[in-house]
């Protein structure tokens, strides 16, 4: 079977202006709570020698705990990136690895259906799903590494020589020191290698299709396994990754089912955070799902043949997309898959000229759901090309001005933060302060985890918590628009504004943190009671304090 896989010129135009479309969207302002914190260890790295740390130096509740930095590599490359072209550096490099990825799944697309507007209709959902993890982080390597090697497998027709097996090794020693994803292409080759195992069982050929890979998948599941270890840690890496993850699963909500942890808001919400999903990316997800199946066992009903690999990588994504919302992005194998096994419909005429009412109707609601969602995707979306264009950081996600106090005043003492505010905390503030959590789960453990959900959303006994941790300053996310996190007679309100609320303990301890407060607004010219505290509302009505602290 053979078929022109160029694009014309007018193609190649209509292609061009789409990533560049696209690149406005993925250059999206920083808005995640992790890049500081990558940023932070990679300085820590390269200010060390290049020598790794054995155990936290961030966190005063980790307790000299063993550290693996498996993403070391990739927090180097961050920081060395951020250091030479600061945060615009690291959106065009986060454009950059997007749009090479986008452009595998693009191409693939094309050579596989020969047929320009499938590849761009592929492109388009493919952009959506990955717009969900398009933080500054070391994902952003495996997005890319995984989506060139799973292309790399199914695009290619050459017999692989030995520079194909060397670049594949070399591949995987890269991206293990990058990013622990990578363990996930070892399941692809074993799946392979299973599947080709299993074609030598007697009348298999009745139930799959036999396809010849140009490749060995013996060889390279024993190259990955080799590669995988070359690391700073050896195995012990696995050990790492599946340790850390029944924890992370019970307590992040992007690792919870995708249609439990999903946002339940308005259709067209969309708040711009990791997780704040509308329901038109339900609707797409249930349409991927759906339309895979009903390919799936259409082609069986037409006598056209899956590969026994193609339908396990294919179910297995899935699986993953559906079990944790931080891998919907793997649904665009899926997608690869119905175009393949549809264009095979196509050229071998599988499809009856007068379909059931029932795969019509199939057919009619997902193409119907993709539609929407690609126009959603396009009017939602590129709206906010403007506005990425004009902001470098999100800076409303951030206790921007909390911090500008804290390096002001230099008050002492141990500080309570949220989770979601450690790495912006330890990049601004390390090593005046340490921090009592941040992101890093299994690191810091379930106990400090929970309590520290406790102290932030106020649960029964978090007065308690604050006398056991002997915390001297508190600094709360608000999380209920303009009511304050708590009062409490032992602790005085030192500042608050839209975002934030930090307060110090009234003890003999803390008297010279609040001599530091008061003399600090004095000099800024700010009204500040001692006794009773930041008074916000009346702060308000002065329109230079209320944009210097961003009281509204």
């Amino acid at each position: 079977m053979s078929r022109s896989v160029s694009l014309s010129k007018k193609e190649v135009l209509v292609f061009i202006l789409i990533i560049l479309s696209l690149s406005g969207i993925f250059y999206k302002p920083i808005f995640s709570s992790d890049i500081w914190l990558h940023l932070k260890m990679g300085e820590y790295i390269v200010q060390n020698d290049y020598t790794l740390p054995i155990s936290d130096p961030f966190s005063y509740t980790t307790k000299g705990k063993p550290v693996i930095l498996c993403e070391w590599l990739s927090q180097i490359v961050l920081y060395l990136v951020y250091n030479e072209f600061g945060f615009t550096g690291l959106r065009v490099m986060r454009v950059l690895l997007m749009m090479a990825a986008l452009s595998f799944v693009f191409w693939t697309a094309f050579q596989i259906s020969n047929r320009f507007l499938v590849a761009l209709l592929v492109l388009l959902v493919t952009a959506y799903l990955f717009r969900t993890r398009y933080l500054i982080r070391p994902e952003l390597f495996s997005i890319l590494f995984f989506t060139f090697v799973y292309t790399w497998f199914t695009r290619t027709r050459k017999r692989f020589k030995h520079v194909d097996y060397a670049i594949f090794f070399l591949l995987c020693v890269l991206w293990i020191n990058l990013h622990p994803f990578m363990l996930f292409a070892g399941v692809i080759v074993a799946i392979l290698s299973f599947a080709r195992m299993v074609t030598k069982v007697r009348g298999i050929t009745s139930w799959f299709r036999i396809t010849e890979l140009p490749f060995n998948p013996n060889v390279l599941f024993l190259l990955f396994l080799i590669g995988s270890i070359i690391n700073p840690y050896g195995y012990h890496i696995y050990g790492y990754v599946f340790g850390a993850t029944p924890v992370v699963k019970q307590y992040i909500q992007e690792w919870q089912p995708i249609f439990i942890c999903l946002q339940r808001r308005l259709f067209r919400f969309i708040t711009g955070g990791v997780l704040a999903f509308p329901c038109i990316m339900k609707g797409l997800v249930s349409g991927i799902i759906a339309c895979f199946l009903t390919v799936l066992i259409g082609s069986y009903t037409r006598r056209i043949r899956w590969s026994i690999g193609d339908i396990l990588i294919g179910l297995l994504t899935i699986y993953l997309a559906i079990t944790a919302a931080r891998f919907a992005w793997l649904l665009f194998v899926p997608v690869l898959l119905i175009v393949k096994y549809g264009t095979i419909y196509v050229e071998n005429r599988g499809l009856p000229e007068r379909p059931r009412v029932t795969t019509f109707i199939s057919f009619i609601m997902v193409g119907a759901g993709v539609i929407i969602a690609c126009l959603y995707w396009m009017n939602e979306c590129y709206t906010r090309i403007p506005y990425n264009l004009k902001h470098e950081i999100q800076i409303e996600n951030y206790p921007d001005v909390p911090v500008r106090i804290l390096k002001a005043t230099n008050l002492s003492g141990r500080l309570y933060n949220p989770s979601g505010w450690g790495g912006y905390l330890i990049y601004h503030l390390y090593p005046r302060y340490k921090v009592f959590v941040d992101t890093r789960t299994y690191l810091h453990g379930e106990t400090i985890l929970v309590n520290s959900m406790l102290i932030q959303y106020q649960y029964p006994g978090f007065e308690r918590l604050l006398e056991t941790y002997g915390f001297d300053i508190l600094l709360f996310k608000k999380m209920f628009g303009d009511r304050r996190p708590f009062y409490s007679a032992d602790w005085i309100l030192i500042f608050e504004n839209v975002n934030s609320a930090m307060y110090v303990k009234k003890n003999k301890r803390n008297k010279t943190n609040l001599k530091k407060i008061v003399k600090y607004y004095k000099e800024n010219n700010v009204p500040f009671d001692p006794k009773k505290g930041f008074d916000l509302e009346e702060l308000r009505k002065d329109d230079h304090l209320s944009e210097l602290y961003r009281l509204r």
